[in-house]
């Protein structure tokens, strides 16, 4: 009798393995983007989502030369952190494992896994927001001034860049 009150759901696994899934598909892109980061092309720096997710609109507003800095200074703080973010993604994939293959689950500490996980995420987002930063505070005003109409126009055609629309 113990053991039907102690089972979980069919469906609460099953949520459980789409969100570890999603994690998991997650941790991939980032991680597949710390790994191959050097090896793609540079001129589409702004057709990457994943470099400018974090930075969204303000990226794509920004010229090919400001986009370009950017990345060679995330590209930079990758390689001195690039090996020990992936040793700890995979050591977090390996520890939630472990954990959805115990009996009773434990959400806790799945939970707390998930979080550790997001929080590696978000520092890759961070850096990308300080490297943001960093290259408008280099601007000088006029370059600024620009930056702040391209901006306004991005932001009257949806975020988009390229011709604006004729009517």
């Amino acid at each position: 009798m113990d053991d039907a009150k102690t089972r979980t759901p069919k469906r609460v696994k099953v949520a459980l393995a789409i969100s570890l899934a999603i994690n998991v598909l997650v941790v991939g892109v980032i991680v597949g983007a710390v790994l191959h980061g050097g090896n793609r092309d540079r001129s589409s720096f702004d057709k990457r989502g994943g470099d400018t997710a974090a930075i969204g609109i303000y990226g794509r507003a920004l010229e090919k030369p400001d986009r370009r800095a950017i990345g060679q200074r995330l590209r930079d703080g990758r390689a001195t952190r690039g090996q020990e973010i992936r040793a700890e993604l995979g050591e977090m994939v390996r520890e939630a494992s472990d954990l959805l293959k115990q009996t009773p689950f434990d959400k806790g500490a799945f939970s707390d896994v998930l979080l550790r996980q997001q929080g590696l995420i978000k520092g890759r987002s961070d850096a990308m927001q300080d490297a943001l930063v960093e290259q408008i505070a280099a601007m000088s005003p006029e370059q600024r001034a620009e930056y702040a109409e391209r901006l306004e126009e991005l932001l009257e055609r949806g975020g988009r860049r390229g011709k604006p629309d004729r009517e």
